[in-house]
């Protein structure tokens, strides 16, 4: 044995080696490798990724590998398929696409998914015509509309879809197609006509609330114009969903706004809109 080899070192088993904390050797190492640039770099320890938690926005796993998807959104399907969703107001760069590429790759890792298992849609109201415009004349890919507002990522790591809500068939995709707050007449009315075969689940509650509180003028126009049938199952969901009174105040609320912006007195309007004075009052303030 060498003089210097302490006996305790070579008994020495890979457990308890694998419990030094190299972290710390590991960035000293780095700065003096580099340290001839020292002046031109900056070191940065255990650099967080985000202020927050990394989160998808939603992750569809198909629970068995047989099963086909016909839907036009859903052919591109695999075992674990990552969707991300960005409002009318949100448009869909390069950095957000690296973003969720970025996410494909950590939850490969952490749950030990292949990654020619994983898929990844982006769900959008503008089209990504920058974005588009990158992927194939910097990175050398190819993007295929393969059905009206549902495009393909060729040459990737992952299979990619890019869905641009809007333009998707109101047959196929009423929900996808009208979740923004442009809605015209016709497509609240498009809505409504599917609430008719999915009206009995909660999440067509869910939905529907958040596009009547962004399309709020359309709805009234549809309340007041649409056909018999369509204002019957307008009726059956404001029951349903208890919206009588929100509807009233709402149509208060508008008409108390005009009058304000006319100069009418507070009490007058409290009269004809038929709602207590000190709720007029907040509304003047």
């Amino acid at each position: 044995m060498n003089e210097f080899t302490n006996s305790s070192d070579t008994e020495q088993t890979p457990n308890k080696q694998d419990k030094i904390y190299w972290h710390d050797a590991f960035f000293a190492a780095l700065q003096l490798e580099f340290n001839d640039y020292i002046d031109a770099l900056t070191f940065e320890d255990e650099r967080q990724l985000s202020k927050e938690a990394l989160a998808m926005d939603v992750l569809i796993i198909k629970k068995a590998a047989d099963i086909e998807i016909n839907k036009n959104i859903g052919k591109i399907l695999k075992g674990h398929n990552i969707f991300e969703y960005k409002s009318e107001k949100d448009y869909l760069s390069v950095w957000d696409y690296n973003k969720v590429m970025g996410y494909a790759m950590i939850y490969s890792a952490f749950e030990e998914i292949a990654v020619d298992n994983i898929t990844i849609s982006f769900a959008v109201t503008p089209k990504p015509s920058k974005l588009f415009d990158y992927l194939e004349n910097t990175r050398g890919f190819k993007v295929d509309e393969v059905h009206p507002g549902i495009y393909y990522v060729k040459g990737d790591t992952f299979p990619i879809q890019i869905i641009e809500c809007k333009k998707l068939a109101t047959e196929d995709n009423v929900f996808l197609k009208n979740l923004r707050s442009s809605l015209t007449q016709k497509d609240m009315e498009d809505v409504f006509n599917a609430y008719r075969k999915y009206g009995s689940l909660e999440k067509v509650s869910i939905y529907l609330n958040r596009v009547l509180d962004a399309n709020k003028l359309i709805f009234e126009e549809v309340l007041a114009m649409s056909g018999a049938a369509v204002q019957d199952i307008i009726s059956d969901f404001i029951k349903k969903n208890g919206m009588e009174d929100r509807i009233k105040e709402d149509k208060a609320r508008d008409t108390a706004l005009e009058m304000l912006r006319r100069g009418f007195a507070l009490d007058e309007i409290a009269d004809i809109v038929k709602m207590p004075l000190e709720w007029v009052k907040n509304l003047a303030k």
